[in-house]
This record gives structure tokens, sequence and C-alpha cells, in this order.
């Protein structure tokens, strides 16, 4: 039976990572996310000036209540997940909570954090801990970049209590290089508020003001005396119930994933840690320019090779679906990896519009049990095909679970990619029509299809070993009022399809801002020139001046239109 109880911060603070942890349905901390937003010393002004902060939600349990043995794969009345540390000393570099051994933990008694994560990882990191993030500009491989900061308070900067938007002076600051005492400033480290014994004391040793004791005394108070910390106690060991309240409880800000319910129940019941191997798989993902492809897509995507219902529903997420992905896991993220790469040879590092496109791919690869360096030609440009289709036509952007579905059923009942696209092309999914290119051509730099739509007036440039980048033709820098050459008219359209090219990076880099005819004249012969031109569907003997704009429009927009007409037939 829950019931509601008060403590103070100070009490919760010195048993985080103690006898307080994290479970695994938990999101990771995401304050810091954007450090601009100052949500951290957001919240200790709201305490300061006693502005309600919510309410907790923590689960009472015996440290003998939960399994020790991952192995375990038999029904059990004991409870089988993973708990992790909160984080102490927050790193840009390194946002993952720690797990823990069970067997590790010397209390008894625990209590699982199941609402209230991102506020207690912020009180933890400033009055124990740090933050440490990179420097505006610095680059991510200068190991200077990164400045490890701790939180303090100006004592001597009073706001106007009765203007909201007038805060406390909190601040992180590096010990090392901090403000001097001065008549506006004396900073106090927050954290030591814990362990002071007398205020009195530390104020005639600093020489504090009444004033600037009076704040000492509050942030005492607020932190060490009074039970600030409002909270639901559920003591019930029910899995079932506890992830209902959860459900419940994160409803009413950002929306619970269920793929964070069925991480937990996938960890408790995988013999290894697989929200470890999740992390590790996005992570690396993304540092392959496939941030698309995050752990919901991997999630849904493990259940769609391994033939489970891809559904995100608690009810059907059994143990023998649970087993089955864990049983192929090596096998479901080989085939991803492998899909990653061809997506590289592709050509759609940080181009790719849904991870799902990415899921196809591996479905195929899973379902063939073909490697990546065992992927016919034929194969290949069949699922290049595919990619430039799906990415056109926007195709996961809605009805997704039924698109899957729709995608599996025809998955399992083609021999080769190429009868899976003649399949979804009779069913009208993925069809291009001529009709359809008009449309097209107003669609403008930024959007997911320019890339595969450039890649079919580019057919023959080599995406595996080369890197190539969209490039504007007229450099974009100078559609300005002040650039007096440009029709007024022709000054919103740098970024159109008439204007993009793809360029090799190397001779991008040189281009630059270049006018178009410069270039050209500094790097071609006039004979290569025309043939540069007639490449790149402009007419070899039309000049790139800006007073030709116009006339460079209607006719590229004519020979591009002529060309995807070619390709849609």
């Amino acid at each position: 039976m829950g019931q509601f109880k008060d403590i103070t911060i100070k009490n919760v603070i010195e048993e985080l990572n103690q006898s307080y942890f994290l479970p695994d349905i938990q999101r990771e901390y995401v304050w810091l996310n954007k450090a601009n937003e100052k949500k951290i010393e957001q919240l200790f002004d709201s305490i300061l000036r006693n502005y309600p902060i919510g309410s907790f939600l923590f689960w009472k349990l015996k440290k003998s209540d939960i399994e020790t043995n991952r192995d375990v794969r038999e029904v059990s009345d004991k409870l089988n997940f993973q708990l992790y540390k909160f984080i102490e000393k927050y790193d840009i570099r390194d946002t993952h909570n720690e797990k823990i051994d069970i067997e590790q933990v010397n209390s008894n008694d625990l209590s699982i954090v199941l609402d209230g994560q991102q506020r207690l990882t912020s009180l933890y990191i400033g009055l124990k801990g740090s933050r440490t993030l990179k420097k505006p500009k610095a680059w991510w491989d200068n190991p200077t970049a990164f400045e490890e900061k701790r939180l303090y308070i100006n004592l001597r900067y009073q706001p106007t209590e009765e203007n909201p938007d007038d805060n406390y002076q909190f601040e992180f600051l590096n010990p090392s290089n901090m403000p001097g005492v001065d008549e506006n400033n004396f900073w106090f480290k927050v954290g030591d508020i814990l362990c002071v014994e007398s205020l009195l004391g530390y104020a005639r040793e600093k020489g504090l003001s009444d004033k600037e004791m009076f704040i000492l005394e509050k942030l005492r108070n607020a932190f060490c005396t009074q039970n600030l910390i409002s909270y639901f106690e559920e003591t019930e060991k029910n899995l079932d119930k506890v992830l209902k309240i959860f459900i419940r409880v994160n409803s009413g800000g950002t929306q619970l994933s269920y793929s964070d319910l069925l991480m937990s129940i996938l960890t408790a019941n995988f013999s290894s840690d697989i929200r470890d191997l999740m992390n590790k798989l996005v992570d690396n993902l993304a540092e392959k320019g496939f941030a698309v492809m995050g752990r919901d897509q991997i999630l849904k995507t493990s259940l769609l090779l391994t033939g489970c219902n891809h559904i995100f529903q608690l009810k059907s997420f059994s143990k023998g679906t649970i087993h089955k992905v864990e049983d192929n896991w090596t096998e479901i993220t080989d085939s991803i990896y492998d899909a990653i790469h061809l997506m590289q040879d592709f050509g759609y590092a940080r181009q790719l519009s849904s991870g799902y496109i990415i899921s196809v791919l591996a479905f195929y690869l899973f379902k063939k049990g073909i490697k990546y360096n065992q992927i016919q030609q034929e194969d290949r440009e069949e699922m290049w095909k595919f990619v430039r289709n799906a990415q056109i036509t926007s195709f996961f952007t809605t009805s997704l679970d039924t698109k899957l579905s729709y995608v599996s059923n025809v998955m399992r009942g083609a021999n080769t990619f190429k009868e899976f696209n003649e399949k979804m092309y009779d069913n009208r999914y993925l069809r291009i029509t001529p009709e359809d290119v008009e449309q097209m051509m107003a669609l403008e730099y930024g959007n997911p299809a320019i890339l595969p739509l450039l890649q079919l007036l580019y057919p023959n440039l080599d995406y595996k070993n080369s890197i190539f980048h969209i490039d504007h033709i007229y450099p974009k820098s100078k559609f300005v009022p002040k650039n007096e050459k440009l029709p007024v008219t022709s000054r919103e359209k740098k970024n159109c399809l008439f204007n993009l090219q793809l360029l090799e990076g190397r001779e991008n880099n040189i281009k630059r801002t270049k006018d178009p005819e410069t270039w050209l004249e500094e790097n071609y012969s006039a004979e290569e020139i025309v043939e540069y031109k007639l490449k790149n569907y402009i007419p070899g003997n039309l000049k790139l001046e800006w007073e030709n704009i116009l006339q460079f429009e209607e006719a590229r927009n004519k020979m591009i239109s002529t060309k995807l007409r070619e390709v849609f037939k």
C-alpha cells in the first residue's frame, strides 16, 4: 500500500547511489542537453524562493526482492531488472548512466526512483558533483575544449523577491578560474551548505554582511532543514502495477515512449546488458552519420527481423519474443551494420530521412543470411533504387506500422530485392510517375528528396569511394539585395533544385563562393567548360553570369525535368 511522505533534500541526496537508484525504464538525463536554458540554475532558484518543485515517485523494495542471476529464464517471484546509478559528474563526452551490480549494494532497503530523475540528478550535480561541457567553437578532438565546473551562488547579489524574473545568481564556475571577492562578488560553492557546521562562524570568518548571512540561512533551511521533497512511496512488489503507475505519471509531461518500457523488459530478461549494448550501437551509428537510427528504430527493427509483432504493445512483448531477440542479437546487429555500410556506399551519411529505410535493407540481409561482401550487384542496384524512392516519397513519414507490416509481408514472399521492389511498385507503394516530376521541380535544398533526385541526374558518380556535396551552382551567399546583377524575382531561389548539383567534396571546397563562370574558367579549358555544362544539364553556350540567371533557371529546369521524366517513365 503506497503513501505520501516528506523528506529533506540533503537526506535524499546523500542516499543517491547508496540506496536510491534508477530502473532501466527511466530515460537518460537530458537537462544539460541545452545548457543555455539553465534548467539546473532555475531549479535551485525555485527552491530558494520556496516555489513548489513537484512531487516524486519512489518504489520501496528490499535488495532481496531483485533477481541477481542474469541468466535465469524461468518464472520467478523476484523482480528481474537492471538498476543504474545517478549521474554525479556530468560529462558531455559520456552521458550514459552506469549500471550497478545489485550484489555490491550495501543497503538492503532500496528506493527505486520512478518519477523525478531529472530533478534529483540536477540536485546531485549541483550539490555534490560537477558538469563538464565543451567550450563554444572548440573542436571535439581537443582535450582542452572541455571544462569542468561546479555550482556556485553569489551571496552579494540580492534579487528583488517580488520580481520572479530577477533570480538569485547561481552559476557553474571553474574553481580555478572564477571571479575574485569584491564588493559585487562573493561566490559560495552551493554543495558546501551540506557540511558547514556553523553558519555564524563561517560568516564571521569571511566577513559576511547580514544580507549575505540571510542567503546562507535560506540555503541551509531549503536544502538541509525543510522537508521539501514530497514523494509517493509505492511498496507493493508488483512490476505490472508499477509500470502502469509509471505510464500514468509520465503521460502529463514528455510522452513516454513504449520503447522505454520495452527496453526495461528486455533488460530484465537478457542475460547480457541490452541497454548498454543498445547505447553503444546507437552511438556508433550516430558517429557514422546515421543518428536517425535511434533506440526505437533498432528495437522495432529487431522485432521485424525476428518475425515478431513490431507494434509496440506491452501485452505482446512476451518472454518468447524477448529470448528470440536475444538469441538473434548478433545477427541483428550485423545486418544493421551491413545495411549502414551500404548506405555509406550510396552516399547517405547524414542525409537519410528515416531509420526504417535501413531496417528494410537489414531485413533482407538478415532473411537471406547475406553479409555485406556477399551482396550481388543486382541486389545492390535494387537496394539503391528502394532507398532513393523511399527517400523521395517520404515513405515512412505516415502510417509507419501499417507500412512496416506491408513491407514485412512483401519481403517474406520475395526471393530477390528486385522482386521485392516490383511488388512494392505494383501496389503503388514507392511508385513515382512522370507526372510527379513537375512537383519535384519546386523542391529546395534541405528536402530529403533532393539528394536522391540529384543522384538520378548524376548516375555515374562513385559514391562509394568519394564524398559528394550538394553544391549551389550560383553561390547562395550572393543572393542578397546588394548584388545589383541579381534580378529581384530570383533573390529567394538560391536553394531551388535548378541551382543545385553534386560536386566532389574537394572541388566544392575549392569553389566555395566563387561565381560559377569564374570558377570554370580558372579550372577548365574552353572545350572542357562546354562538356562540363552539358554534363550538369546546362546549355554549353550559356555564360553563367548573374545577368543570365533567369535564362539559366528556365533552361536547366527544362533539361532536369526531361531527364527525370525519362527515369520515371
